[in-house]
C-alpha cells in the first residue's frame, strides 16, 4: 500500500523549508518534494540586503544557511519535480519519478523568470541570453551587456554585473523605476553603466550568438541598435503553479490566494510564499508564510 504523509511541501525555497522545520518540531509526518537546489531563487540573488541577521549575504551563502537548518531538522528531500497536484480523498501528487499521497499540502513552488516574448529569445538562451547574473555573469567579462528591468531584482543584478563587464546599458519601459532609489544612484554613479529610458527591447541580433538588440523608445518609437554580447531580460516572476489541477485554487493571474490561515480554497490544501497574490516578495515574508502554513497544518490534521 502507498505511503499517506500528514504533509507534503512542494516547494525547497524559504517558504517550503520555515513550513518543514515547524511541522518536524511539531512531530508531523513531513517531507518536501523539489527536483532543484534547496534556497530555491535565493540561489540566483547576488545579494542578499534585508534578511535579519545579516547586513549583506550572497544568495548561495544564505541558500546554504537554509539549506544547514533544513538538513539539522531531519526533514526527508524527495528530488522529484511534481507535474500534477489532484485530489481524491487524500491529495495525489504525481511527479516525473514517482506518485505521492498525502492528507495535506503546502504549495511552495514560488516563481519563475518571466519572459520578454522575441523571437530568437529561447533560441539564444544560454548563448548570450540569460536569466541569472549570478550564474552566468562570468561568461560576459569584460564583454558589453544590456539588462532589462525596473524593479529590485533587475537593479541588483545590474549591480553585480556592473563589476563583471566592460559596459552595461540599463533600460526600462518607464521613466520611473519601481525599484529602490539608492540601487538606481548606485548604478547612476557607475562609470561603465548607461541607464535609456522610456525603452523596450524589440528584436534580438544575432544566430549562433548575442550580437546586438535593437531597442525602442516607447514615447517617440524610434529605434535604436544597441551591440551587445549578452542580454539578460530580469522583468519580473510568473507564478510556478501550472502543476494545479484543483478547480479553483488559482486566480485570474495564476497566483493562489489564502485566507488568513493560509489555506487556499481547497480544504487541506495550503500556501506561501511567492505564489502568494502579493505586491511585496521578500525571503523572511516567505518564511513566515510557511510558519503560519505549519501551524494551520498542525490544526487541521488535529481537527
Amino acid at each position: 500500500m502507498n505511503k499517506i504523509y500528514d504533509c507534503l511541501i512542494i516547494g525547497c525555497g524559504p517558504a517550503g523549508i520555515g513550513a518543514a522545520i515547524a511541522l518536524k518540531k511539531a512531530n508531523i509526518d513531513v517531507a518536501i518534494i523539489d527536483g532543484t537546489a534547496p534556497g530555491g531563487k535565493v540561489n540566483i540573488a547576488p545579494r542578499v540586503d534585508n534578511y535579519p541577521g545579516f547586513t549583506k549575504i550572497p544568495g548561495p551563502d544564505l541558500a546554504y544557511e537554509l539549506y544547514k537548518r533544513l538538513k539539522a531538522s531531519n526533514t526527508l528531500l524527495i528530488k522529484d519535480m511534481v507535474n500534477s497536484l489532484i485530489k481524491n480523498d487524500n491529495f495525489i501528487l504525481k511527479c516525473e519519478n514517482d506518485t505521492y499521497f498525502s492528507k495535506t499540502v503546502i504549495l511552495a513552488s514560488g516563481t519563475k523568470e518571466r519572459k520578454l516574448g522575441l523571437e530568437k529569445e529561447d533560441e539564444l538562451l544560454g548563448h548570450g541570453v540569460s536569466y541569472c547574473a549570478i550564474c552566468d555573469g562570468h561568461f560576459f567579462k569584460q564583454k558589453d551587456i544590456l539588462v532589462v528591468g525596473g524593479g529590485n531584482s533587475a537593479l541588483k543584478e545590474a549591480i553585480y554585473l556592473s563589476n563583471l563587464v566592460n559596459h552595461l546599458t540599463l533600460i526600462h519601459r518607464r521613466n520611473e523605476f519601481r525599484g529602490n532609489e539608492k540601487l538606481v544612484e548606485e548604478l547612476r554613479n557607475k562609470s561603465n553603466v548607461s541607464i535609456l529610458t522610456p525603452y523596450i527591447p524589440i528584436q534580438i541580433l544575432g544566430n549562433e550568438m548575442v550580437t546586438g538588440v535593437i531597442i525602442q523608445n516607447v514615447e517617440t518609437k524610434e529605434n535604436m541598435e544597441i551591440k551587445v554580447d549578452g542580454l539578460f531580460p530580469l522583468v519580473g516572476q510568473i507564478p510556478n503553479t501550472n502543476y494545479i489541477d484543483i478547480p479553483n485554487v488559482k486566480d485570474e493571474w495564476n497566483t493562489v490566494p489564502v485566507d488568513k490561515s493560509m489555506m487556499t480554497s481547497c480544504s487541506g490544501l495550503f500556501a506561501a510564499g511567492d505564489i502568494l497574490p502579493r505586491n511585496i516578495r521578500q525571503i523572511y515574508l516567505a518564511e513566515h508564510d510557511g510558519m503560519v502554513a505549519a501551524k494551520s497544518v498542525v490544526e487541521f490534521l488535529n481537527k
